[in-house]
């Protein structure tokens, strides 16, 4: 069951962009990998060294591995098969592999997040245990310091990595807080990486980008302004190409 997995580590090793290359943490994708939402016991440090048996054991009472299937029992007593399919279950058609991975939690407001490997790239989804609501993100995300939203963020290049935006989800599930999803354009060559929360209302970044013939570092932001989040980009940002 770690086909994939080791896959994806092979496939993210060409994939990476410049901004998450600077990492010299194994198995992570940036250079701040999240640390929050891991289960009791798991001692990794990075992205994809998350401990799926140390969340089951956590969550017995929601959570259980059954061979190829992760299944999530919710609130109202409904359960939810994830069933992950290797290559060698699709000869001829490897490349709709799939792996489930249960690898962390936020009790305050019972979201799971799982991993999901492909064949090509991996990206990672928080579930609601009340409602099962399901989120695709594209890292394990950066908790706020109120625990109000959860913020990921992904710099790769092409389909074998974790893709190239970044997402804000209200803990809550909260209709009116509204969240954030932003997918960086194929034309835009910008690396995106976390610096930090400043407050519930901001998250800092760090955007890489070309100036002259340099890739270049520059402070940025994300900043929620009159209840919705906002790009906040260095004015050295070139804007984006005409369509």
């Amino acid at each position: 069951m770690q086909y994939i997995f080791v896959t994806v580590l092979i496939a993210l090793a060409t994939a990476i962009t410049p901004a998450a290359a600077w990492a010299d943490i194994p198995y992570a994708m940036s250079q701040h990998p999240s640390q929050d939402g891991r289960c009791k016991g798991d001692t990794g440090k990075a992205d994809l060294d998350r401990d799926e048996q140390a969340c089951l054991a956590q969550l017995k009472d929601v959570a259980r591995r059954n061979g190829k299937a992760l299944e999530i029992t919710f609130r109202d007593g409904f359960t939810r098969s994830y069933v992950t399919r290797l290559p060698d279950d699709l000869l001829g058609h490897e490349d709709d592999s799939v792996e489930y991975k249960l690898v962390g939690y936020f009790p305050e407001h019972e979201l799971l997040l799982i991993e999901i490997g492909y064949w090509e790239g991996v990206e990672w989804m928080l579930l609601r245990l009340n409602r099962g609501i399901e989120t695709k993100i594209h890292s394990p995300p950066h908790c706020s310091p109120n625990h109000r939203w959860l913020f990921s963020v992904c710099s790769s290049e092409g389909p074998s990595g974790c893709g190239n935006g970044m997402d804000i989800v209200a803990t809550p599930l909260n209709l009116k807080l509204g969240g954030w999803s932003y997918l960086v354009p194929d034309d835009d060559y910008t690396f995106y990486e976390f610096a930090g929360w400043d407050g519930d209302d901001r998250v800092k970044l760090i955007a890489t980008f070309k100036v002259g013939q340099e890739m270049k570092p520059f402070p940025a932001a994300v900043e929620r302004v009159n209840g919705r989040w906002q790009l906040k980009l260095p004015k050295q940002h070139p804007p984006s190409p005409r369509r």
